[in-house]
């Protein structure tokens, strides 16, 4: 029996901004060129005879020249098919990356519906590609399977199932895919695993193989496997890449900053084990620290960074234990400075957290425990 085999991932992103992360922005993006080889390693240790990406391979259609000669040097190094699908970030316009000289082991579909035949393995690899950043009609028209052959199709769009929608990143009816004669459909513009199963054909999103920010939580990978006519089998194959994480971690009782660090690593360590130090983490700092204590923002961040953690973000929106009542019926400057913010507080409905973490730290300044030049 003849199989295709393949690895399909999608969303890769190359070139981001890393907009949410910006002190390791540049660090992230050369770690994509190392995310881009971990895929090409794998494809050789699993024999593929492709890999294929399913759409924004790049993050813009305009890529940095050195940068982008570095993607293709790469790809050039590998005895290994590689198909691309521009998407919707990447489109294929006259003055994108992809209207440039690409190695020989690369094909892009630059517009409508198009095969590159492999008759040595019995198959047709279809694809279509934008070549701007919308497209309102479905991709998938065109498309006429060989029946003799295996036909792996790839598609960036968005499935919908219904009588119409909205989308203009190439909406694909549901019925249409499963109808469509193909042995595997590979899906990209999901930055979500999702696999669909319709009798015979096998139709999925690998999501992409590396988040480029705190809303694509969790595990990310490509899928593997193998295609023969009448049937395909992807299974999802994790990679070993930096996951960002938004954690809630309760800080209770804690006072110096010492302890608000131990307490975070504890907490990361016990759910995330031996990799806790090399993901990104978006903390909220939750609980009642010790009466009176602030959490130390900027020095417990210190502190994280030199036991190793790759990247914190803290957000401090923990519960004090102030009197507040008492101190408003102080006679001193304390107790004008505690009336004047409460009388704002209570003028401006959306600000409350503002005024109240203003007066926290103005409590603490009362006291000397807050130095000018610190950054809260």
């Amino acid at each position: 029996m003849t199989t295709f085999n393949m690895v399909h991932t999608s969303d890769l992103h190359l070139g981001s901004l890393f907009s949410s992360t910006p002190e390791v922005a540049e660090l992230r993006k050369q770690e994509q060129i190392d995310t881009l080889k971990q895929i090409l390693d794998l494809c050789t240790a699993n024999k593929a005879d492709a890999l294929l990406i399913a759409g924004d391979m790049f993050d813009s259609m305009r890529v940095e020249s050195a940068f982008l000669e570095r993607v293709k040097l790469l790809i050039s190094h590998y005895n290994l098919r590689v198909f691309i699908t521009p998407g919707k970030h990447d489109p294929a316009t006259p003055d994108s990356c992809y209207n440039t000289e690409w190695p020989q082991n690369v094909h892009v579909f630059r517009g409508g519906m198009e095969k590159v035949e492999i008759p040595e393995k019995n198959t047709c690899v279809w694809g279509a590609g934008f070549t701007r950043t919308q497209c309102e009609e479905s991709l998938l028209k065109n498309f006429n399977p060989i029946n003799s052959r295996i036909n792996i199709l790839m598609l960036y769009g968005e499935l919908f199932d219904g009588t119409s929608t909205d989308s203009t990143c190439n909406p694909i009816d549901v019925e249409d895919i499963k109808n469509c004669g193909a042995d595997y459909v590979a899906l990209g513009s999901s930055h979500t695993y999702q696999y669909y199963e319709n009798n015979e054909l096998l139709y999925c999103y690998s999501g992409m193989p590396s988040a480029c920010g705190f809303d694509e939580p969790g595990e990310k990978g490509v899928l593997c496997g193998y295609a023969a006519k009448g049937f395909a089998r992807m299974t999802f194959t994790p990679l070993d890449g930096r996951v960002y994480s938004k954690e809630k971690i309760d800080i209770n009782g804690c006072a110096e900053p010492e302890q608000f660090a131990d307490r975070i690593i504890s907490v990361l360590r016990d759910r995330y084990g031996e990799k806790y130090s090399y993901n990104l983490y978006d903390i909220s700092l939750i609980g009642t620290p010790f009466e009176g204590v602030i959490p130390p923002v900027p020095e417990i961040k210190r502190l994280l960074s030199e036991s190793s953690i790759f990247y914190a973000r803290l957000t401090d929106v923990t519960s004090p234990t102030v009197d507040f009542e008492l101190l408003m019926n102080d006679g001193s400057l304390k107790g004008a400075f505690v009336r004047k913010l409460f009388e704002k507080k209570q003028s401006d409905s959306r600000g409350g957290d503002k005024y109240m973490r203003a007066l926290l730290y103005g409590l603490s300044a009362f006291e000397g425990n807050v130095k000018i030049d610190e950054d809260y």
